[in-house]
């Protein structure tokens, strides 16, 4: 138990906007490092108990907390990924018996995630689950076909939950099935014994997974965890457009548009009701407010125009005050020792 020093991070959805996320991050890590008169940037997973994530922010949960990347080695990896996946698509999108099939390259996007696994050192199958003291817990939000409900992916034990996926979910399937986003990939399906069962992206109920992050947290640390709590911090992925991307089928496009303002509604409730955490320095939102709501999800040519929006947000008055106090607050914490810190 990290006693009163616990660190958490949540990561929004958001397709290749996820590379803003990553450069929020970045400066994020190199205030800490200033703060804390470190020799070179630290990873994510040296200051943070618990990442957790949905959709894009799922898959960089995974890749900064189970594979333990360092921010610019996750930047480079996802640039390549989504320049990948999302160059080569279907002409439209289709219905056949009533599913949406997927306009981008399924196997592709597997095979991208194994390449990521595998230049991290580990096997192509192994399993998302961790060993029990790892000290930076990850979980990933994915929806169940069958139930509609949200499932939680987790590379821990979770207290409440059975261990059947836990045993069963290799990292790429977990990050497949977070980022299996609606009219984008084919949904998966992870065989759990002698059953299986399919799962598309969170989003639709948890594309902002804040509240998914704190009952995780307050599940697995028990007592208060207000009490506990040294930092959380929550990363978006852009303010939303009001208007819906083109799909070519509008109720798709509405949905997107839904997902993407609940997103920052989760965030405003969030805050009202730990105000507290807010007014003591201990809870830091941060997202992109304009310039990015005109980028879709899926357009991977626009890394410069996302990467120089998101460097002109971080270097503003008020959101770099925000970002030393924040990384003030984590550079006081004792580091993971056990995990590599540096690049």
């Amino acid at each position: 138990m990290p006693g009163k020093n616990l660190c958490l991070l949540s990561l929004d959805g958001g397709g290749v906007r996820g590379l803003s996320t990553l450069q929020i991050l970045k400066q994020l890590m190199e205030v800490i490092a200033s703060e804390a008169r470190l020799d070179s940037t630290p990873k994510p997973c040296a200051y943070f108990d618990m990442i957790g994530g949905t959709s894009t922010g799922g898959l960089l949960a995974i890749m900064l907390g189970r594979l333990e990347m360092s921010i610019d080695g996750c930047i480079a990896a996802y640039t390549k990924m989504s320049d990948g996946i999302f160059k080569r698509k279907h002409h439209r999108v289709k219905l056949w018996n009533g599913q949406i099939q997927g306009r981008f390259d399924t196997p592709e996007l597997e095979r991208a995630i194994k390449e990521i696994v595998k230049k991290a050192g580990y096997e192509e199958d192994e399993l998302l689950q961790n060993y029990e003291n790892a000290p930076c817990k990850v979980f990933v939000c994915a929806t169940s076909k069958l139930t509609s409900q949200i499932v939680h992916l987790t590379s821990y034990a979770q207290p409440r939950g059975g261990s059947d996926l836990l045993k069963a979910t290799k990292i790429w399937e977990a990050a497949r099935a977070t980022a299996a986003a609606s009219s984008f990939f084919e949904p998966i399906r992870i065989d759990v014994g002698s059953y299986g069962e399919e799962f598309i992206d969170g989003a639709t109920g948890a594309n902002n997974p804040i509240v998914e992050l704190w009952n995780q947290a307050q599940d697995l640390w028990p007592g208060k965890l207000e009490d506990n709590l040294k930092c959380l911090v929550s990363i978006g992925t852009g303010m939303a457009s009001i208007e819906p991307f083109k799909t070519g089928l509008l109720t798709i496009g509405e949905t997107l548009v839904k997902i993407s303002t609940a997103t920052e509604a989760v965030a405003e409730n969030f805050q009202r009701t730990h105000n507290l955490l807010d007014e003591e320095n201990r809870y830091f939102r941060f997202n992109v407010k304009i310039g990015l709501e005109k980028i879709g999800l899926e357009e991977a040519s626009k890394t410069d125009t996302i990467m120089a929006v998101t460097r002109g947000y971080v270097q503003s008055h008020d959101v770099f005050k925000l970002m030393k106090r924040c990384g003030r607050s984590l550079g006081e914490r004792e580091v993971q020792q056990s995990i590599s810190q540096f690049t």
